[in-house]
């Protein structure tokens, strides 16, 4: 199975090809103003470097949010038109889950943080089964102090996505047993998405029936209750 899967949910776009368990990946600079102007002519010229034609691509797949509205909208976008030039399916898939499985082992409770302004951020906690991270609450908007005391439920955490560098100290102040932030797992990627896609996640659609997933600030009492 060929799966081509695009990532523009935070400022770093990528594209990535898996291929009977080979996985190439290929990412633009960090500007998500110009993922309008620089994805699909970055898809084009991946596909070419690596010799596969749209048309060969058995599944679509995309991170679906939350994340910029404007980058999902731009990544959506592109994904379904392949999709329906092909009549092929997309998988779209929760932007948190690619960042936690960026890690690939049992470790810490991870915690994807993705910026939502305002010292704000989308989020989900996740434990690992069944070889990945899964999500054990609910995809959450909160406020960094609300989230903070989500935090002090668990032992131990590890923060990625590209809000977990600018939080990380108020976390560490606020007495949150965690990590230092990898730079290198700031942003998703599409590496992971395919990855993923593979494996099964995400919601399976037509590209009539693919859409975003925004989420609302603030959501923190959708927390209780799933543990």
């Amino acid at each position: 199975m060929i799966i081509l899967g695009v990532d523009t949910s935070c400022e770093q776009a990528s594209c990535a090809i898996y291929r009977d368990n080979d996985i190439q990946e290929r990412r633009s600079v960090v500007d998500k103003r110009k993922h309008s102007e620089t994805l699909m002519p970055m898809i084009d010229a991946f596909l070419k470097d690596i010799g596969i034609g749209v048309r060969d691509v058995d599944l679509f797949a995309v991170s679906g949010g939350p994340g910029s509205f404007t980058g999902l909208r731009i990544g959506m976008a592109a994904i379904k038109g392949m999709a329906f030039s092909t009549n092929k399916q997309i998988a779209v898939i929760k932007t948190p889950d690619v960042l936690a499985n960026y890690y690939s082992t049992d470790e810490n409770t991870v915690c994807p943080v993705i910026d939502a302004r305002n010292n704000q951020v989308y989020t989900a906690m996740y434990k690992w089964k069944d070889s990945f991270y899964r999500p054990v609450t609910d995809y959450l908007g909160v406020k960094i102090e609300e989230l903070a005391d989500i935090l002090k439920n668990y032992e131990k955490v590890n923060f990625c996505g590209d809000a977990a560098i600018k939080h990380y100290e108020f976390f560490k102040d606020n007495n949150i047993k965690c990590s230092e932030p990898n730079p290198d797992r700031l942003f998703p990627s599409a590496r992971v998405l395919v990855r993923l896609a593979a494996a099964g996640f995400g919601e399976i659609v037509s590209p009539s029936e693919a859409v975003p997933f925004y989420l609302r600030v603030s959501q923190a009492e959708r927390f209780h209750g799933k543990s």
